[in-house]
């Protein structure tokens, strides 16, 4: 191994793995999609997914409501599937009551040693959000709302832990993902591995707007606001508004009052 690389953290090692030649095809999807390589798991999977993700309207709920529950790790009551939900590596997937999941969105819990995905009682997953693990975690807590098309990423040594009431406007980036290592000029970036800095934490009661991009290492205190468009490389104290590119403190609510 290059002296670079990091074990288990290399985005090559699971390059490698899903392209792995000595393994079949049928290996190989097993390894990406389901993370398990029981047949009747991917039976089961299989037969799910043909005769319900699809499914329209209230027919396709219902499928959905009692169907699901047998290929995810744990789900709560009264939880809301919509049509084109992608699962992968179910059973380390688990949801708490009262979740919507709305149309499009993407439940990946790819790795071999992590918890995967966990999202609270009554969140909302909004349209074509993607929660993608890369053998990290991510825990998403109660009463949030996940805007659409946003994406959380999180790699080994690089969870995402976001708290409860959290609002999430659309097309946010939150990348628990360190940087590439750089140092071999003839190595290829992916096979010298990524520099994990420690993951995203977000406490309770936090506002995303739009457009937000929240980098690998920062933590983002309770009550805080974040203005669209902002790029979040630092930490953001309790109550405070931030905004801009470069990140800069407008004010602090409890300051105000």
């Amino acid at each position: 191994m290059d002296k670079h690389a990091r074990p288990g953290l290399s985005e090559g090692t699971l390059h490698e793995q899903l392209t792995d030649s000595s393994k079949s095809a049928f290996g190989r999807y097993q390894d990406l999609a389901l993370g398990s390589d029981s047949i009747w798991y991917l039976l089961k999977y299989e037969l799910i997914m043909l005769f319900s993700s699809w499914v329209p309207g209230a027919l396709g709920l219902v499928l959905r409501k009692v169907l699901y529950p047998l290929v995810l790790g744990a789900v709560g009551r009264n939880v809301v599937f919509g049509q084109g939900v992608t699962i992968r590596h179910g059973l380390k997937i688990h949801i708490g009551d009262g979740v919507i999941i709305d149309d499009g969105a993407v439940l990946d819990a790819k790795g071999g040693s992590n918890q995967g995905i966990h999202v609270g009682a009554n969140t909302i997953i909004s349209r074509n959000v993607v929660l993608s693990c890369k053998n990290g975690d991510i825990h998403i807590g109660q009463g949030c709302t996940v805007g659409i098309s946003t994406l959380v990423h999180a790699m080994e040594g690089s969870n995402v832990s976001i708290g409860d009431e959290v609002l999430i406007g659309a097309f946010g980036y939150f990348i628990g993902s360190g940087p590439y290592v750089t140092d071999d000029l003839e190595l290829p970036f992916k096979k010298q591995g990524m520099q994990p800095l420690g993951g995203i934490s977000i406490a309770d009661n936090v506002w995303f707007g739009s457009h937000v991009q929240v980098l690998d290492g920062v933590s983002i205190g309770t009550g805080s606001i974040v203005g669209a468009s902002t790029v979040v490389n630092k930490p953001v104290a309790d109550y405070d508004v931030v905004a801009g590119v470069p990140m800069r403190v407008l004010k602090n609510r409890r300051n105000d009052q």
